[in-house]
């Protein structure tokens, strides 16, 4: 027999693991080459290029590389040492190492080949479908998908050299493996008994430290630290490794309790306890990979589910437009009979008069320019706004704000100041923030302090929480009328255009109504027709910086604030869901790969334990409970750690309850698929071991 026809056979006899091993490296193409679609689209790079966001996504690479070369690596290993009996009968049959090295080298390079094509046109024909998706939840600033050469570099690069490596790999196992060792490889198997205590031990910390965590982020524990969250997050991710693989000798321990449990469970029990250290990484890895994707999916899910919500929260008025100095002026009056005569129905029709002076804040003994233009309110015109009964005393105020939040905020020692900021962020850079340098380089200016048990913080619907006329309100110290007004005075009297007016409107109002308004308003302000024609005016005249001023006063609509917010965080969503879909993608490649590649010794278990007289029902019941343990105890744990992060990013955050639904909603559904996909999986691994 030649060795083209050894080859032939050897192939036509191995097909089916060949397929396996086809797959495992077709997907890693295709997850390449669309990381790389991902990383190289130009789309992408003109909304969020040179941002935290996108270092996120180049670093993460990383990780999808290391991946990458790990998943090969081990699927390529599997397939050799399974084939240790082959490879020991061709060498006693005569079969130097060079022809083995040959024949490996042949098998390596046809499979990289082919696998490289389908993997680019997989990648291409998922990529496609996946942006198709995406952009049906877009409004605008739709991704476009594309080929490119970064694209098609980076998928068929790395994978180039991940398979280079596995060839070597392989020449040198086969070369320096004694023929024994290789007869045996595929019958070794590492003991899979593990102390309990360790995993109670696991679990202990695991519950600590997930309680530690969030209360840690709040300032409830032992303070803000970011060295114990980063040790409490790592915590949470190691301790899983351990409790998995201790599972199976700690669930023996607690079945033994329950002598009828523990006798219906022998088998599987003995089967899981004896395979679990070859189990518990890959069932750990999945974990971790369900735990991403749940993560990244539940996010993006419910940041957008929740934008309009969040939009509505924090801008409780449909419209809001500054008046500055001789922009913008005009009456309440006014305004209702511009929008009666569009036929709109006004509800509500409020002016609130405001002083933007710098406010200085101590933090950690230090004090520092906290906001050049900070928004303060007399407790009348708050009170009067919001129907409320406020009473401070010259030396007390609130901090308000809009946005609800759940963690507690202190505000410090206070310093308003009416003075220009120019003069306030010279002053500060005087006084190397210490507070009496700082209050003596503020001589003749109106200084009103105040300590910090006398600043009560609330949170009331009392302004649109958005950015305009080169402030960001949502915030505002609301002082004592005679503070106030002298403040107010001061600020007159400096002639720097701090005392302004914040109109706010709601009520049933059409298009053609602000419309109106708009057209009204520029024309009393003397501009013309390019004046406000686009939300985003302002950034487009920057380099003209009078120009720019005057954009920035033109009226925020909150319907077009939800339009904006899709748009700017359209590409953000479509990244975070694609490595969700990276993360789904390589978990269930990973798990199908396990229960797969162990096929041969499952066939050899199921021979001896037809042997010892069990029959083929329970032998269907033993296989059945197997695989549900690890199709669904990754899965479940894994959806189970993704929520928990889930719920700690938005500890601080307000209406919890809703966010979190949404993700469990995303839970649910995964775990229903997870289902599904083993219901499928358990018929196609009871048809491959002849028991259908």
């Amino acid at each position: 027999m030649t060795f083209r026809a050894i080859i032939r056979k050897n192939f036509l006899f191995n097909v089916k693991k060949y397929v396996s091993l086809y797959f495992v490296n077709t997907l890693i193409v295709a997850i390449l080459f669309m990381f790389g679609s991902l990383l190289y689209n130009p789309d992408i790079l003109r909304q969020v290029g040179d941002s935290t966001l996108y270092d996120i996504v180049r670093l993460s690479l990383i990780g999808v590389v290391l991946f990458s070369v790990v998943f090969v690596t081990y699927s390529n290993f599997s397939f050799l040492k399974y084939r240790g009996r082959e490879f020991g009968t061709y060498i006693t049959l005569g079969m130097t190492t060079r022809d083995l090295s040959k024949l490996l080298l042949l098998e390596n390079l046809g499979v990289a080949a082919v696998s490289l094509v389908s993997g680019l046109v997989s990648g291409v024909v998922f990529g496609k479908l996946f942006y198709m998706g995406i952009n049906q939840i877009l409004p605008e600033n739709k991704l476009q998908f594309g080929l490119s050469a970064g694209s098609l570099l980076l998928g068929s690069g790395i994978f180039l050299v991940i398979a280079l490596l596995n060839a070597g790999f392989n020449l040198i196992y086969i070369r320096k493996m004694p023929v024994v060792r290789i007869l045996k490889s595929a019958h070794v198997r590492e003991a899979g008994e593990h102390s309990p205590g360790w995993g109670l031990l696991a679990l202990i910390i695991f519950a600590v430290s997930a309680v530690m965590l969030p209360a840690t982020l709040l300032s409830n524990g032992f303070g803000r630290s970011t060295a114990l969250c980063v040790v409490f997050i790592v915590l949470t991710m190691v301790c899983p490794y351990v409790m998995i693989g201790t599972g199976v000798s700690t669930a023996k321990s607690v079945m033994k309790r329950f002598r009828r449990l523990y006798n219906n469970n022998l088998l599987v029990m003995a089967n899981l306890s004896h395979r679990m250290a070859s189990y518990t990484t890959t069932l750990y890895i999945v974990t971790l990979l369900i735990a991403g994707a749940m993560f990244f999916i539940g996010l993006t899910y419910t940041m957008y589910a929740t934008t309009r919500e969040t939009i509505q929260r924090n801008t409780p008025y449909d419209v809001l437009f500054v008046e500055s100095g001789p922009v913008n002026v005009i009456g309440e009056e006014e305004i209702a009979a511009l929008f009666k005569g569009s036929g709109d129905r006004l509800e509500r029709n409020e002016t609130l008069e405001y002083v933007a002076i710098p406010e200085f804040r101590q933090d950690k003994g230090a004090w520092e320019l906290w906001d050049t233009q900070s928004m303060v309110i007399g407790e009348s015109a708050f009170n009067r706004l919001l129907g409320t009964a406020y009473e401070l005393g010259e030396t007390q105020s609130l901090n308000a704000r809009v946005r609800q939040v759940h963690k507690k905020v202190n505000i410090p020692d206070t310093i308003l100041a009416t003075i220009t900021p120019e003069q306030a962020e010279k002053k500060i850079r005087e006084a190397g923030g210490e507070k009496e340098p700082l209050l003596r380089a503020m001589q003749g200016a109106v200084i009103q302090e105040y300590h910090a048990d006398d600043i009560v913080e609330v949170t009331e619907p009392f302004i649109n929480s958005v950015e305009t006329a080169s402030s960001a309100f949502g915030e505002a110290m609301v002082v004592d009328d005679t503070v106030f007004e002298r403040l107010k005075a001061a600020a007159l009297a400096a002639q720097a255009g701090q005392v302004k007016k914040v109109h706010l409107l709601s009520g049933d109002l059409s298009d053609a109504g602000l419309a109106a308004l708009v057209d009204n308003l520029r024309i009393r302000n003397g501009y013309d027709a390019t004046y406000w024609t686009t939300p985003d005016q302002p950034n487009h005249n920057a380099g003209d910086r009078t120009r720019a001023e005057h954009e920035e006063l033109q009226p925020v609509f909150r319907g077009e604030l939800l339009t904006r917010e899709l748009e700017a965080n359209g590409a953000k969503f479509f990244i975070i869901m694609f490595l969700g879909a990276l993360f789904m993608i390589a978990a269930g490649l990973v798990l199908y790969h396990k229960v797969w590649s162990e096929m041969d010794v499952q066939k050899e278990t199921m021979v001896s334990l037809k042997r010892l007289g069990v029959t083929p029902k329970e032998l269907r019941q033993l296989v059945s409970k197997e695989l549900a343990i690890v199709f669904m105890l990754p899965a479940a744990g894994g959806l189970g750690l993704g929520l928990y992060y889930f719920f700690v990013l938005l500890s601080g955050t307000y209406g919890l309850a809703g966010p979190l639904g949404r993700a469990s909603l995303i839970a649910g559904i995964f775990f229903i698929m997870q289902t599904a996909f083993y219901f499928t999986s358990r018929r196609k691994y009871f048809a491959e071991l002849g028991m259908l």
